[in-house]
Formats: C-alpha cells, sequence, structure tokens
C-alpha cells in the first residue's frame, strides 16, 4: 500500500541514496549529477559508491549518492542478486546515512499485466521473494517476505510511473514455479534485488522506493536475455530520466515545507 495523509513521509527528506545492481543502469545518471567518485564502500569489497550536492530551483539542494554493488573480479561482470545489493545497501546507509534508499534499475515485465518495453513501475503494495521457497511453519512467510511498499501518491505522477508489485529472485530465468507465484500474485516487475534491500531498509527504518523499468517481457516467446541486451541501454536512459524528476520533487518538497 501507499502511505496516507495520516501516515506521512518526514516532511524534509535532504539525503537521497540511490543503489543500482549493475553499472549500465546508474553510470549515466551519477554522471549527469556530476557525482564524486569515493572509491570502494568497504576496501575488501568491489562495491562503490559516488556522491555530491544537488543544487535546486528553490535555492536548496540535495545531498546525493548512488552505490554500486560492483564488478565481480574473478568473472569481471556486475555483481547482481540479492546478497550482493543487500550488502551494498547496508555499506552506502552506513557511510552516507540518508534518509530515503532508491532501489533503480531494470526489470521483466509482463505483457498480460499491462507492460511494454519502458514501461516504468514504483514497487508497491509489497515486495516479494520468487525463489525463496522454504515449506517450514514460520519460515514460509520469511522466505516471501511481503515487505510493505510505502510512498507518497503524488509520487507516481511525478515519475509517470504505474503502482507494481516487485518480486525478487536470484535466477534470470523463472521455473515454472516461479510463473505460478507471479500469476497468483498478480506480480509486475521480476528482478534480482530490490526485496533484499527493502527489508534492510526496514530494518533501518528508512523510508525505500524502488522504481524499475522494463527491458524484457516474462510471457513474451522472446528469449528474455536476448530482450534485455537490446533494450538496456535506451530504457536505462528512460530510468534516468524519471530519477532526474524524482530528485526535483524531493527538493522542491523539502523547501516547501523548510
Amino acid at each position: 500500500m501507499s502511505q496516507t495523509a495520516s501516515d506521512p513521509w518526514p516532511s524534509s527528506i535532504r539525503r537521497v541514496a540511490f543503489l543500482f545492481a549493475m553499472s549500465a543502469e546508474g553510470t549515466g545518471f551519477a554522471r549527469r549529477l556530476g557525482l564524486e567518485d569515493h572509491g570502494n564502500l568497504d576496501p575488501s569489497l568491489p562495491a562503490h559508491w559516488l556522491s555530491g550536492s544537488i543544487p535546486g530551483s528553490g535555492g536548496g539542494s540535495l545531498e546525493v549518492a548512488v552505490g554500486f554493488a560492483g564488478s565481480d573480479p574473478e568473472h569481471r561482470v556486475d555483481r547482481i542478486g540479492t546478497v550482493p545489493a543487500a550488502l551494498a545497501a547496508h555499506l552506502l546507509i552506513r557511510r552516507f546515512e540518508p534518509d530515503l534508499l532508491v532501489n533503480a534499475g531494470t526489470c521483466g515485465g509482463f505483457k498480460a499485466r499491462g507492460a511494454a518495453v519502458g514501461s516504468i513501475y514504483l514497487g508497491s503494495r509489497a515486495f516479494l521473494f520468487h525463489d525463496h521457497r522454504i515449506p517450514l511453519p514460520g519460515f514460509d512467510a520469511f522466505g516471501v517476505g511481503r515487505i510493505e511498499a510505502r510512498y507518497p501518491e503524488e509520487l507516481l505522477e511525478v515519475l509517470d510511473a504505474e503502482p507494481g508489485v516487485v518480486s525478487t529472485g536470484d535466477s534470470f530465468t523463472p521455473c515454472a514455479e516461479d510463473l505460478e507465484f507471479f500469476a497468483a500474485e498478480g506480480v509486475h516487475a521480476k528482478e534480482m534485488e530490490a526485496a533484499a534491500i527493502a527489508r534492510l531498509a526496514r530494518d533501518h527504518g528508512l523510508p525505500f522506493l524502488a522504481v524499475k523499468a522494463v527491458t524484457d517481457l516474462v510471457d513474451h516467446p522472446e528469449p528474455e536475455h536476448e530482450a534485455f541486451l537490446r533494450n538496456l541501454d535506451r530504457v536505462s536512459g528512460a530510468l534516468e530520466e524519471r530519477l532526474v524528476r524524482l530528485l526535483g520533487w524531493l527538493e522542491t518538497r523539502s523547501e516547501s515545507r523548510a
């Protein structure tokens, strides 16, 4: 569910952290903001971050950090998935101390639920894990997660986004059980990080958003990986524009409530 007037966000958000799984998803955004590269979040890990002060149109500013899970030194690919994402998010929170944590990135969508390549979803209702199956009392519910999604309703218009249930797993290609789960839960966005970061944000008591852009359609005959690779750069550019809008809205909102 989204937040209501009786359960508002903090009146002023001045420090915003964005976490991306892949460099292709967020490097353009960080460059556009002119952020300073601070290197690794921890000397033993490839996760890295950038930060800077972004002036707003109203005379105020926001402090912004962008973090990445980093490149695996052995396989030389982005460290995608739940464990690197949660670890990088935790380190970024400790280093930057944000007022808001945003997981931005790409996802698979579902044509049957209205998605097309380039559709933008704002994580809504609850964040789920679709491949965290634990058939033990109590652990079964923990495995699925159902971490509540909250945001001011006006953000949907600001981002030109649709509300969407986001489900997270550590495999790119879903199995038959995953597909059954997606149908039963009405999932809109299939991806590999958001629920893990949402749970961490809840532990830290931080407001959390997931903004996801569709690169491929799960229920389409074209192989997902082919569509993903073809559409990644274009869709990441559209995502960047939405994130810039988000920063503008946050700055204006904070100034009006100062």
